[in-house]
């Protein structure tokens, strides 16, 4: 018998299994997994099914640990697998397989950005595999990850899971495509409560001072989703989300606050339930979550996140109090509107990679600004999303600018994808196409897109390939394709033209916006989904033509007769700029009243644009700016404030062009703030503080600075009289910033200790703008020196030195420092901003700073890893300063000295 046991065991030896123990394979040497290391995203063939994650969470304490089991299905034969994992002490990896006893696997760290192996114990055939990690890991100290957090006494830790910082608290397959539940138990201090993105099932009273929460099973979800918060938090329940027709259950809503900041959610918690209604609506689909949770985190290294059915907001961001001005409870809806969108776009249908990440931010931004113009109709919501696309139309004009999607090669460039073009010009496309075609045809289509793809991934090909399957349209998905897979923004020059025996017609030219000094070579064409108005005195109307050539003649109305002007972008939803002839320009200035407030605001853009590539006159410009000044919407006036200030550095040195420009500037928009001093509306409230800020802090009205320098004191602790300004959340960055510039040393010491004694969030974080608009040469030393003490938070140091390096008289200074203190610095800024650290640079204007630039990320770029491409973008920016500076500044100079200087009468005194 003993011998015919040998004689099995040899012939199961050589097939699939083993008599006693089988030897652990040979695994690859670190050298080998190094080469063969995924940069990238993971291999096919291994993927999640289901995460028990169960981890102790003590805020109180230095670090956290537990367990993370993975049900895996393996497609292939394998002796190991690729995932993530940073920063983790690995205790022990358990492997349990079909017909195997759970035996040792072993794990192995091998790239920086997380990357690592897990080697099974024996070769794995195709099927379900578990996999038990043991583990333990520090708390961040750069709001990355799973990290700590000090407010008023108190211990927090929350988890900052997007892009790819879940592999910092766990082992997993941190990439949006790998879907799965999660059940999570969660062992916290008693005293605390413990949050996450399910109902809490269960509680368990442990020894000592603990207690172990179990949480329901999630719906599939990446880890980036994953929501862990613990802390003494206060907890406020909002109105349930009430059943509708699209939904027969009501959803418990609640907020979470740091102690003692509960009331200030109300706000937000009340306009919950009306923004997911009209989702629900307008989409046709229930919200999809078994719960709401609104979480204001004492500190957040973004705005807010979108972690599955309990959104993290900066505290800042999301509270409303007592000081909370109208511009602050604008922000609130629409940081509130967009995060909620993402329950639909991001969490219920997941982009699979970085690269599609539109689908879900510029799909949210967009909608923000659809579901906002239906609650509040006359709030100009609209505008707003004009704006925003303009903005990325500044990034977008440079050559290293990437497309809306473009391929991600490397973890280290993900978070590049978190631009203005994802966001801002994600948003125009999708308002551009909605607006062509129509809502009643792109919104149903959408919906019925996000019901195919529900608890899974989706691509822009499926997307682009359901989207035109249900609206029908060939046209809407080769318009969306044009620009979401193209840089660039195109410009069309529009040249009307009105025979004497015929229609009248306007010819359109495309081609890719380049402005001085650019290095784009070549041409390139969109298909554009093209409207226009063209007006006399009589009527206006309106064009629309699908433009696929280079080439194109529109004919107009023979019988509205020939157009006095043209304005080539209806409403400004086109992501477009335009070029007119000089006339055309100047008798679009005089109709600037017939205009929508989108056209106003594309029209101040365009001209600048044009400027800059040096196709239009400055008197033509100017004409444009002053017509936008002269406008009713807060944002186009802050368009053309945004362009006269552009104006300022150009004339610094040459006093009677100064003095010019000054005299323009106050003949421009002191009228404008007199006819509004006395209205009370949203809008104008706003309006009025946008200019008084610019003419305070031009230094053009010594009285009105002088009267914000004495808000600042009194409300810092300075002065124990109170001033005639009472400030709110609006006009804290303005009044404490000119008090940091007129008082110097003492209102910095001031401001630091009342940071310790005012317990406001939107104070806290104008405290740390003020000092970063330091103009004093003499304070720089002290206000460096307090980024690398450890007195702020990480938030706030990179904010203040992004400051000091726009500010002209401390530049110079702050740039040296930076140039050898980055080690230092690197370490006390937010983990996601070092890549972005190239930017600092952004506003220096000399070809040797630009040397200096490419030298020091020569040196210290490992530090930065990602920097790549904020370095191209900085350096292109360098140098179309310098270009547009040598081709342009003795004329703007000449300009403005032709203007006489005007004695101005303070705005305070009328």
């Amino acid at each position: 018998m003993k011998q015919f046991a040998i004689i099995v065991c040899l012939v199961v030896a050589l097939g699939i299994a083993a008599c006693g123990p089988t030897p652990q394979p040979a695994q690859p040497d670190l050298a080998e997994l190094y080469e063969e290391a995924p940069r990238g995203p993971l291999p096919d063939g291994v993927r999640p099914t289901r995460y028990d994650l169960d981890l102790e969470i003590d805020p109180r304490r230095t670090r956290f640990g537990g367990t993370v089991t993975i049900d895996l299905a393996i497609d292939r034969a394998a002796r190991g697998f690729w995932l993530h994992g940073q920063g983790l002490e690995i205790k022990k990896v358990m492997v349990s397989s079909q017909g195997y006893a759970p035996a040792e696997g072993v794990w192995r760290d091998v790239l920086a950005p997380g990357v690592a192996w897990v080697g099974f114990p024996r070769r794995v055939g195709a099927g379900e595999v578990r996999v038990s990690i043991d583990y333990t890991a520090k708390f961040d100290a750069n709001l990355a990850g799973l990290f700590r957090v000090d407010e008023q006494g108190n211990a927090y830790a929350l988890a900052k899971s997007e892009s790819i910082q879940a592999r910092r608290f766990m082992p997993g397959f941190d990439e949006p495509r790998y879907k799965a539940p999660f059940d999570i138990t969660l062992t916290v201090p008693e005293a605390d409560t413990a949050i996450s993105n399910t109902p809490e099932i269960s509680r368990e009273l442990l020894d000592g001072d603990m207690v172990k929460v179990s949480f329901a099973r999630t719906r599939p979800l990446p880890t980036y989703l994953l929501s862990l918060a613990v802390g003494p938090f206060d907890r406020v329940s909002g109105p349930d989300l009430q059943p509708n027709e699209i939904r027969d259950v009501s959803i418990p809503l609640t907020g979470y606050t740091r102690a003692g900041k509960g009331e200030e959610l109300s706000y937000a918690l009340m306009m919950t339930e009306p923004m997911v209604t009209f989702f629900e609506e307008e989409l046709r689909l229930p919200y999809p979550y078994r719960k709401l949770d609104i979480i204001a985190a004492p500190q957040w290294p973004s705005g807010a996140t979108e972690l599955a059915a309990a959104i993290t907001y900066r505290e800042s961001r999301i509270l409303f109090g007592p000081n909370s001005g109208p511009a602050a409870r604008r922000a609130l809806l629409g940081i509130h509107s967009h995060e909620i969108a993402h329950m639909w776009f991001g969490d219920l249908v997941t982009p699979p990679w970085w690269d599609d990440l539109w689908l879900k931010e510029g799909f949210s931004s967009w909608a923000t600004g659809v579901v906002l113009a239906e609650l509040e109709p006359e709030g100009g919501y609209g505008l707003d999303a004009v704006s925003e696309a303009v903005n990325a139309m500044r990034l977008d004009s440079l050559q290293s600018a990437r497309a809306v999607r473009e391929p991600i090669a490397r973890n280290e460039n993900i978070r590049n994808a978190y631009d203005s073009i994802t966001y801002d010009k994600g948003l125009a496309v999708i308002s551009m196409v909605d607006s062509y075609f129509g809502p009643q045809t792109f919104r149903p289509a959408l919906g019925r897109y996000l019901k195919r793809f529900e608890d899974s991934v989706a691509d822009s090909s499926d997307f682009f390939e359901v989207i035109g399957q249900e609206t029908n349209e060939p046209d809407l998905t080769k318009a969306f394709r044009s620009f979401v897979e193209r840089s660039g923004v195109p410009v069309i020059e529009a040249s009307l033209s009105c025979p004497d025996d015929g229609a009248p017609s306007v010819s359109l030219v495309q081609s890719r916006y380049k402005p001085m000094g650019s290095p784009i070579t070549g041409e390139r064409e969109w298909t554009i989904p093209f409207c226009m108005v063209a007006g006399t005195s009589q009527n206006t109307r309106q064009y629309c033509e699908m433009i696929d050539s280079r080439e194109t003649v529109m004919d107009l109305d023979e019988e509205a007769g020939c157009p006095t002007w043209i304005m080539p972008n209806k409403d400004g939803k086109g992501y477009w700029r335009f070029g007119l002839s000089e006339p055309q320009w100047a008798t679009l200035a005089v109709n600037f009243t017939s205009l929508s407030g989108g056209e106003a605001l594309t029209a101040i853009d365009s001209a600048q644009a044009n400027y800059a590539s040096g196709s239009m006159s400055l008197t033509s410009m100017m004409a444009i700016l002053e017509a936008g000044a002269r406008r009713p919407e807060r944002q186009v006036v802050r368009q053309s404030i945004a362009a006269y200030r552009t104006l300022a550095p150009l004339v610094a040195g040459h006093p009677q062009a100064q003095e010019g420009l000054e005299a323009e500037i106050a003949r421009v928009f002191r009228p404008r703030f007199e006819a509004i001093r006395d209205s009370q509306t949203e809008n104008d409230e706003i309006l009025k503080l946008v200019i008084e800020t610019f003419l305070a802090r031009q230094g053009m009205d010594p009285e009105l600075r002088a009267g914000f320098a004495s808000a600042a004191r009194s409300y810092v602790g300075m002065d124990a009289s109170n001033s005639d300004r009472q400030l709110t959340s609006d006009d804290f960055s303005t009044a404490l910033a000119i008090g940091m510039q007129e008082e110097g040393k003492p209102f910095l010491e001031a401001l630091l200790r009342s940071m310790d004694r005012i317990d406001d969030p939107a104070f806290e974080q104008a405290a740390a703008y003020a000092i970063g608009q330091n103009n004093n040469v003499d304070l720089v030393d002290d206000i460096l020196a307090l980024t690398l003490s450890g007195e702020l938070g990480t938030r706030e140091n990179y904010r203040i030195i992004a400051g000091q390096m726009d500010q002209p008289e401390t530049q110079n200074a702050t740039w040296a420092w930076l140039q050898i203190n980055f080690p230092e610095f690197v370490k006390v800024i937010p983990g996601q901003r070092p890549r972005a650290t190239p930017r600092l640079a952004s506003e220096l204007c000399s070809t040797t700073r630009r040397q200096e630039l490419e030298d020091m990320y020569e040196l210290y770029g490992e530090l930065a890893p990602g920097y790549e491409r904020a370095l191209a973008e900085a350096r292109e920016s360098i140098g179309l300063c310098v270009a547009f500076r040598q081709a342009k500044a003795d004329e703007i100079k000449a300009y403005f000295a032709q203007f006489a200087p005007v004695e101005i009468t303070p705005l305070s005194s009328n």
